[in-house]
């Protein structure tokens, strides 16, 4: 029986976009201390040095790679240069623009589409073949509750992460015959730099915090340890499962309960 240990991923070598910061990082790292050489790709070269730094000072492996993800060219260069990776974490994506809808231009389409879709299916594309060869491997896309739980204001970043739920289930049909799972992790409002404006809106992390029955926000450790365990033999026969990672917050409407002096039933 496989268990999920903290030498789970030993031996492994996986690629993560958008690995410099917030919950990319935090799968780095974790993956790292978990024995796995991580390959980090972004195009925020400060950050990625950091990160490595991070990983390395802990005495893991890490491969930096300053790439442009939404140049096609650059990202099958980056895919070269991973290799034969056993993991593929799909996790870049911009800030969101919040736009009423019918304000929104064509370029912020373009460029959530471009950066949560399409790189993502290339790497896919690019690496799964290999994976598929040595009959083993895990991918993992980073999805967003703004699927399911509607929005204004954000439709290209929602719409581009819908379609990568779906992306994950066909890969996961066509790909698991063949020893390759394809997964995904759906996390609630996580506090990151790249949502640095509303972090900083205290009645904004007040709200969000409300409608979590554990009364808390996620941190980006809580979406690292969903993606580390679906990466493991432990998940080896979990496949085109999209994990939601919210508190709770999807089971149902929560309302903290009112503060009442009267005994329950009088």
């Amino acid at each position: 029986m496989q268990t999920f240990r903290s030498d789970a991923l030993a031996d492994r070598r996986a690629l993560i976009t958008g690995g410099s910061r917030g919950i990319g990082e935090a799968i780095a790292v974790l993956l790292a201390s978990m024995g796995t050489t991580v390959v980090l790709a972004a195009d925020d070269e400060p950050g990625l040095e950091k990160a490595g730094a991070t990983i390395e000072g802990a005495g893991g492996q890490a491969e930096l790679h300053v790439v442009d993800l939404l140049d096609p060219t650059a990202v099958a260069d980056l895919a070269t240069a991973a290799g034969d990776v056993d993991i593929l974490i799909n996790n870049a994506a911009p800030g969101q623009g919040r736009l009423p809808f019918l304000e929104t231009p064509d370029e912020a389409w373009d460029l959530q589409l471009g950066l949560i879709l399409r790189t993502s299916v290339q790497l896919i594309r690019a690496l799964g073949p290999g994976m598929a060869t040595r009959g083993r491997g895990s991918i993992v896309n980073i999805s967003s509750s703004s699927v399911v739980d509607a929005a204004p204001y954000v439709a290209p970043y929602a719409a581009a992460k819908a379609g990568l739920e779906v992306v994950t289930r066909i890969a996961a049909l066509e790909l698991g015959p063949r020893g390759v799972r394809t997964n995904a992790v759906r996390p609630s409002f996580t506090p990151t730099q790249r949502v640095a404006h509303l972090v900083a809106d205290p009645e904004f992390l007040a709200h969000q915090s409300r409608k979590v029955p554990l009364g808390r926000l996620a941190a980006v450790e809580d979406i690292a340890n969903a993606v580390a365990w679906l990466c493991s033999d432990a998940a080896s026969f979990v496949n085109g499962q999209v994990i939601t990672v919210d508190g709770g917050g999807s089971a149902g409407t929560w309302r903290p309960p009112v503060q009442s002096d009267s005994p329950v039933g009088h």
